[in-house]
Formats: structure tokens, C-alpha cells, sequence
């Protein structure tokens, strides 16, 4: 039976910083070959990464992350991320739920620029396997 714990849907962890690193941006760009000087759109995940561990880790969730696979990602931009900017990171169990044997997880994590602007939306869906 899946642990994941449907009454955490709505939670928001405390905000994390993560600077778009012009290094790792071209890092990045170099690995997929990306020949625009912009920041490749799925950079951002290691924003995602970054504060996933006090999501995944929580012991309200319940989560078992040792039986969790990758479901599905989803980005919605606001605006293209600048090489050098520092971005705030909000995370939060957008959805939670139980269903045939399986935990379905989404987490929500938003990252704002220095106004307070919002920048991206990742979507992440993670599919704990029952026992």
C-alpha cells in the first residue's frame, strides 16, 4: 500500500534561494548542445532539485521515496530566467492522492525573481509503487 499522505495536499515548504549561475548555465547549454545564449529550458529543475529534499523528506508526506518513480514534468513560463539572477523557490504538494494500489504525488514548485515576480512553475508528478 502506498504511504503517501493525501491530508499534506496544499502544504508550502519554506522558500530556498537558487542562483541561475551563469558556470552552470553554460555547463548546461554544453551537455544539450543548446547554441542560443539563453537559459535552456530545463534548467530549472535543479531549482526543483534543490528544495525537493525537504519535500521528500518530510515525515507529514510519509512518502517511501525508494518506491517512487518519475511521472511527469511540466514547466509554465512567466518569462525567460536571466544568466546571473538569484531566484526565490516555493514548494508545494499541489496534489496528493491515493488510487489503485499507488500514491500520486505532484509538487508544485514556483520560482520568483527579485520583485517578487513570478518566473516558472515546475510541475513534477511522482508515482509511489505500492508494497
Amino acid at each position: 500500500m502506498p504511504r503517501v499522505n493525501p491530508a499534506v495536499e496544499g502544504k508550502v515548504y519554506p522558500e530556498i534561494e537558487f542562483e541561475v549561475s551563469p558556470a552552470r548555465v553554460a555547463a548546461f547549454r554544453g551537455v544539450f548542445a543548446e547554441p542560443h545564449d539563453v537559459v535552456p529550458p530545463t534548467f530549472l529543475t535543479a531549482a526543483e532539485f534543490a528544495a525537493f529534499p525537504a519535500v521528500i523528506s518530510d515525515p507529514e508526506l510519509a512518502l517511501d521515496f525508494s518506491r517512487v518513480i518519475h511521472g511527469e514534468q511540466e514547466y509554465e513560463w512567466r518569462r525567460q530566467p536571466r544568466s546571473g539572477e538569484t531566484l526565490k523557490v516555493r514548494s508545494r504538494i499541489a496534489s496528493a492522492r491515493q488510487r489503485a494500489g499507488l500514491g500520486l504525488l505532484t509538487i508544485e514548485t514556483e520560482l520568483f525573481d527579485a520583485e517578487g515576480e513570478s518566473v516558472v512553475v515546475c510541475r513534477a508528478t511522482m508515482i509511489e509503487r505500492g508494497a
